[in-house]
């Protein structure tokens, strides 16, 4: 009988990812959108965006009367690049070949639409009649119990608390009233521009870019379909960007059995995706953003991300002028960006295959390469997406097209392989700050367990599409995440631990204290003392006092006035070694205490010898025990 369920559960998941993948493969011939870059980068020397404008305008004048086109500038893209739109009845195709043998043009790329790398949604039977909850944390699970877990459960059995690192997730928004993500959410912003993909009712100008990065849901109608060309098949809302921050950091659910990777981490909500999906250059600029690094027309981002996570993509090749560039900036900015691969069981999808990607590839609950999960020479890593009766848990809503009920739900896909990763590389991170992207990449694929061998199963090799298959690691990376391996590869150096007993989010007007008991020294020590003071302070104006700080041995107590937009509040012991507390400054009502793995429920106590999580858990905000 369990074995029927669960193969009317695959029949089904397969048949609706079928259905889904043949709407993106109609989509992908669309080129109506395309990036031209032009060769004479002196012209494009002004910072003024209107000069740049006004000279952008100019050369494709001059294009549009030597190849009698009629291209229409959507807005600038980059130092010397435009946007621009083809006329309804032109034959794409040949007009790109002409616009790359003009003398004025460096390169032409089409503007393509970027997608979820997520499964439909299906409900997992055998974990939702659980009473328990407990198979909901699957993923959680010791590898001995579970071949696929990535063994935070080992992990929270002797780690206890981090200071949080920025998680930048670029995804279809997020819901701030989710009880999972109380007190995480640092301010975004929707690099969504075309108004009819946005589908906020916030667009000006003609744009719908702002600094809202609420989700108002992706369902696609009939009308929508009718309304743009470039949308797939009908759909409900997907809440794709909540249920990812959800899995990243979002605050311990032990009645649901829901429990995230790093719920001390804090999400940057970057909204890239709407209804009928995104453009590329949207997302290359938000990638920069999110980054710390400037965009024309977005705000300056201060509170940059050490790690990007995309669960989303394009089928075919990187584009190195649009999301290939905008990867590289980013690392070199010092984010590490993970991608998913996607979900069509066939090549790695862009920009998971981009140079300096860390592209994440799915596993099932057996540790087989999940059917539907893309794979190839470019994985890095491979982590738990789930599968019809293992599905993946995390925070959701109720809502077909806008939000209704917050609730919790399940999905499958190299969606939720990425975030997986991302939150693990937040935890490594959080111990150690100053370590590089390069540096991060290495311990995940060293720290990783190796892959499984089930005998009645056909080893993973290219061309064997939408098939379970035995890992390799020349096509599926290095090997499975293991979240334990990796923040005891920080812990044996010794690294501080920076607790933090509140959210990173303070009301204006407020105090609050936080403390660095259990920091160690470069041996790794427990220390008695430590220094704190206040670094990277936003303000609304130059006039604005100070942030507030006193200090009583491992606790320091900051008071924030009026006018301060966020700040960071650093610990420093013997020898140097620090951390850095990222904390914005939000209206109360937004916020709630951050738990702390010390105070989780009994409900994830997943050790063999029966030690785990304490008992008791404490609270009083939206979303807690």
């Amino acid at each position: 009988m369990l074995y029927r369920v669960r193969s009317l559960q695959v029949t089904l998941a397969l048949c609706l990812s079928m259905f889904a993948l043949s709407g993106q493969a109609a989509n992908q011939s669309q080129e109506d959108r395309l990036v031209i870059t032009f060769k004479e980068s002196r012209l494009f020397s002004s910072e003024n965006t209107s000069a740049r404008v006004e000279t952008l305008q100019s050369k494709l004048g001059e294009l549009n009367n030597v190849h009698g086109h009629a291209l229409t500038m959507v807005r600038p893209f980059g130092d010397r690049s435009a946007i621009v739109t083809l006329p309804a009845s032109s034959d794409s195709r040949q007009m790109i070949n002409r616009l790359e043998s003009d003398p004025l043009v460096e390169s032409v790329a089409v503007d393509r639409r970027i997608r979820l790398n997520a499964q439909s949604p299906l409900i997992g039977l055998i974990n939702a009649l659980d009473p328990s909850r407990a198979s909901r944390s699957w993923f959680h699970r010791d590898p001995a119990t579970q071949p696929a877990g990535v063994n935070t459960a080992r992990m929270w059995d002797r780690f206890h608390g981090t200071s949080p690192t920025v998680v930048a997730v670029l995804d279809t928004g997020v819901l701030p009233s989710h009880p999972m993500l109380q007190g995480h959410l640092l301010p975004g912003y929707d690099f969504v521009g075309d108004p009819l993909i946005g589908a906020d009712g916030q667009s000006t100008g003609g744009s719908d870019r702002d600094s809202d990065p609420t989700d108002p849901g992706d369902g696609v109608s009939f009308l929508d379909i009718q309304a743009d060309s470039g949308c797939g098949g009908l759909s409900n809302s997907s809440w794709h960007g909540t249920f990812v921050s959800g899995l990243i950091a979002g605050n311990p659910i032990p009645a649901e059995g829901i429990f995230s990777i790093n719920w001390n981490a804090s999400i940057l909500p970057v909204r890239v995706l709407g209804r009928c999906g995104g453009f590329s250059t949207d997302l290359a600029d938000a990638i920069r953003w999110s980054a710390g690094l400037p965009v024309a027309g977005a705000p300056s981002n201060p509170f940059p991300a050490r790690v990007i996570n995309l669960s989303l993509g394009a089928q075919g090749a990187c584009v190195p002028s649009i999301e290939g560039a905008a990867i590289q900036a980013a690392r070199n900015a010092g984010a590490l960006v993970v991608v998913a691969t996607g979900n069509r069981g066939s090549t790695v999808d862009s920009p998971a295959n981009c140079p300096g990607a860390f592209g994440v590839a799915a596993i099932d609950q057996e540790g087989l390469k999940a059917s539907y999960s893309n794979f190839g020479s470019t994985v890095q890593l491979m982590a738990p997406g789930g599968d019809g009766a293992f599905p993946i848990w995390s925070a959701t809503n109720s809502g077909v097209r806008g939000p209704v009920s917050n609730t919790y739900s399940t999905k499958t896909g190299t969606s939720f392989s990425a975030p997986m990763v991302s939150a693990a590389a937040s935890l490594y991170l959080s111990l150690a700050p100053s370590s590089t992207v390069a540096e991060v990449e290495a311990l995940l694929r060293s720290t990783s367990r190796p892959f499984l061998s089930l005998g009645s199963r056909p080893v993973c090799q290219a061309g064997l599409v939408s098939t379970e298959c035995n890992c390799t690691t020349a096509l599926c990376g290095a090997g499975m995440l293991d979240v334990f391996q990796l923040v005891q590869a920080a812990a044996n150096g010794g690294l501080t631990n920076l607790f933090s007993n509140s959210g990173n989010v303070i009301p204006p007007g407020t105090s609050r204290e936080f403390s660095s008991v259990g920091s160690t020294n470069a041996l790794g020590q427990e220390v008695n003392n430590t220094s704190f003071d206040i670094i990277n302070v936003v303000k609304s104006d130059p006039q604005v006092a100070d942030v507030g700080l006193s200090v009583s041995g491992l606790l320091a107590n900051v008071t924030v006035p009026q006018g301060v937009e966020g700040f960071g509040l650093r610990s420093t012991v013997e020898g140097g070694r620090s951390s850095v507390v990222s904390i914005s400054v939000a209206n109360a009502g937004a916020t709630s205490p951050t738990l702390l793995a010390s105070l989780l429920s009994p409900a994830l106590d997943f050790t063999p010898g029966g030690s785990g999580a304490p008992a008791a858990t404490v609270g009083g905000g939206a979303g807690e025990s």
